[in-house]
């Protein structure tokens, strides 16, 4: 297991070395380009940001609350201009800048991921306080201590998330990318702690080797252009090697007669169909949602089934092995 660990970490790593070129339709034609630039011309002033008085009053209320400025109004009326152009020609729906065409709600960049976002925001902090209900934060447990870290992780990923969907800049969509992997590798850590927590060496090496691959994917993401692909290549690969570690280890619980497990195997299953939906890549429907949003709103009853499975194995192994057995990094 081990040396399978360190083989597929190298190929990771080696990956970091490749890039991705991705190439949107809709800000590359003539038309597009032709529109914003007179956009700017005629309603912005020479820095691009400000509006000029006259185009000031059309502007609606919500936009200065989320920093829209002229250069980004320009962008986003052209291009719905350019996708009508696009449909009236018999063309498919275009990206700009990498990203699919979405309507805005109350000055709310793609309010389907936004709301969806706010809704696991919400699962998270509802298990979170009944988590603490039965497990206070100041319990000397360590493995108590853990799992109020691990929803603090999450939660954080969440807010970042929304506010990412929220309103695109480069520092929040740094912060999304950044905090999405730490949810996904808190959830890796957490099956390597809890399943090989008696070996205590492998244990440390992995949540190690893993903490310093973070931190290079973070310095990679801040020194360089985010790339989507090659960031979603890193969340599948600890995604996926958490989700083989738990599903092996609940499989074996459940068949040996602890039935709790189950919430575990149906988390790990559901979110393996979920994750199908990211994998797609289709317009939004209704300018709304698309398979990205869709994702995010299938997610939001999973935190349900795994923060139960997380309250009852560790009243399984209170009872059956004491308070401070498991989680020992030393």
């Amino acid at each position: 297991m081990q040396l399978v660990f360190y083989k597929c970490v190298v190929v990771l790593i080696l990956f970091n070395g490749v890039s991705y070129l991705s190439a949107s339709d809709g800000d590359r034609s003539p038309f597009y380009q032709k529109c914003v630039k007179n956009c700017v011309k005629s309603d912005c002033t020479e820095d691009e940001k400000q509006f000029t008085p006259t185009a000031e009053k059309k502007l609606k209320t919500t936009n200065p609350l989320f920093m829209w400025n002229c250069l980004a109004e320009c962008r986003y009326n052209c291009m719905w201009r350019t996708v009508e152009g696009f449909q009236q020609r018999g063309y498919d729906v275009p990206k700009f800048h990498g990203k699919w065409p979405f309507k805005r709600i109350y000055g709310v960049q793609e309010p389907g991921s936004a709301f969806a976002s706010f809704l696991n925001l919400a699962a998270h902090v509802f298990m979170h306080v009944e988590f603490t209900r039965k497990f206070s934060i100041d319990d000397d447990d360590p493995r108590v201590f853990f799992w109020h870290f691990f929803a603090a992780v999450c939660m954080n990923a969440w807010i970042w998330s929304l506010i990412f969907h929220t309103r695109d800049s480069p520092f929040t969509e740094f912060m999304d990318y950044g905090c999405a992997l730490s949810m996904v590798m808190i959830m890796y850590i957490a099956a390597v702690i809890r399943v090989f927590s008696k070996r205590s060496k492998l244990t440390t090496s992995i949540v190690v080797l893993s903490a310093l691959v973070y931190a290079q994917h973070l310095f990679y993401l801040y020194s360089a252009r985010v790339d989507y692909h090659y960031n979603m290549m890193v969340n599948l690969f600890f995604g996926v090697c958490g989700s083989l570690i738990w599903l092996w280890w609940g499989a074996g619980q459940w068949l040996s007669g602890r039935r709790y497990a189950w919430r575990l195997l149906a988390f790990v299953l559901l979110s393996a169909v979920a994750l199908s939906l990211e994998l797609l890549d289709f317009p939004p429907y209704y300018h709304i949602w698309d398979a990205h949003a869709l994702w995010h709103l299938a997610t939001v009853p999973l935190p349900l089934l795994f923060y139960r499975f997380v309250i009852d194995d560790l009243q399984y192994t209170r009872r059956s092995q004491g308070p401070k057995e498991d989680l020992k990094l030393t």
